[in-house]
């Protein structure tokens, strides 16, 4: 049973709800699994594979608000009321396992999600997630001999198809802000378009009010963001965050890292790939110009960012700026 609640129902209710929910059901308390979110239960994802005659079939609801990073716990949307966030699976499979079997489809359910919520779901600000507090997993089989998984042509394989298909058809629905916050740990695009303003502030249009240019940027933002080679590149180059984060590059220290040594120089190649893609040499200028900002302490909200995001949102910002600012400079 799949039941949406209160984000806010609290854990010492949990127990009473349930079994209320299956008596009203009228269900037997003993061979029923209830499954409760706050997600829109209506908007759940089901999946059917068949492979080599066996049979997986996986229903999944998705409620991402609290994500779990490496070392913390954040929330994605800056809200700091601790609410119930889920992902919950059922996987069904026809093939016979014994509680050994169960097990093992166990392990390698919660290993395929952890590996596609990193790949594909929220990001922390320098590590990625790999699920939400309270996930929950269940697996069902009819009850037989079969202890191991065969990944490789058998059940395993049939089970992780299933799962990518599942996970990724739900997250691919993402809208727009959720994909930018998601790939730049919880920066939504109302926080890019603030920042674009406030560096605006230093260098204004003369005779245009603040309300229509303002209004330029954010469009200028939004069809920007709206290409797929932006939002591969946003969502590929943070994962050279992690990495230097949990300093897997060798010769080159965490503490270098977190210092934005001069010896280290990949955040500004992605930040003048970005922002030439964006607007050739201009947007390569005026990334530079934000930069000089963002290093005088002008613009705070860059000082609160990693090395590599930093550079990330200063050259999507100044790119996105230098195309508005072209259109007032053709007289």
């Amino acid at each position: 049973v799949f039941n949406k609640v209160s984000k806010y129902l609290r854990l010492n209710e949990i127990k009473s709800y349930y079994t209320e929910l299956i008596r009203s059901l009228g269900l037997d308390l003993n061979r029923t699994s209830v499954f409760l979110t706050a997600a829109e239960v209506s908007k759940y994802t089901h999946i059917v594979k068949e492979i080599n005659s066996v049979r997986i079939e996986v229903f999944m609801t998705l409620g991402i608000d609290w994500i779990s990073c490496l070392d913390s716990v954040i929330n994605i949307y800056n809200i700091g009321d601790l609410k119930l966030s889920t992902i919950n699976i059922a996987v069904f499979v026809d093939k016979p396992l014994d509680n050994v079997g169960l097990l093992d489809l166990f392990r390698l359910i919660s290993e395929v999600k952890g590996s596609l919520m990193t790949l594909l779901g929220p990001t922390c600000i320098t590590t990625p997630s790999i699920g939400t507090p309270s996930d929950a997993t269940l697996v069902a089989s009819p009850l037989g001999n079969n202890r191991y998984l065969d990944i490789t042509t058998g059940l395993g394989r049939a089970v992780i198809s299933a799962l990518v298909d599942t996970i990724v058809e739900r997250l691919r629905e993402i809208p727009l802000d959720d994909y930018v916050r998601y790939a730049l740990g919880g920066i939504s695009v109302d926080e890019l378009y603030k920042i674009s303003m406030e560096v605006y502030s230093r260098c204004k249009i003369p005779n245009k009010e603040d309300h229509i240019i303002g209004s330029e940027i954010l469009n200028e933002l939004l069809n920007t963001l709206k290409d797929p080679n932006i939002l591969a590149l946003l969502r590929g180059t943070r994962f050279i965050e992690f990495i230097l984060a949990l300093g897997m590059v060798s010769g080159l220290s965490i503490n270098e890292y977190l210092n934005d040594s001069p010896g280290m120089v990949v955040d500004e190649l992605i930040g003048k790939a970005l922002a030439e893609y964006v607007n050739g040499f201009k947007g390569l200028l005026s990334y530079y110009w934000v930069e000089r900002l963002k290093k005088s302490g002008e613009v705070k909200e860059l000082l609160r960012l990693p090395p590599i995001t930093d550079d990330l949102v200063t050259a999507l910002v100044g790119a996105v700026l230098s195309r508005v600012y072209d259109r007032y400079s053709r007289v």
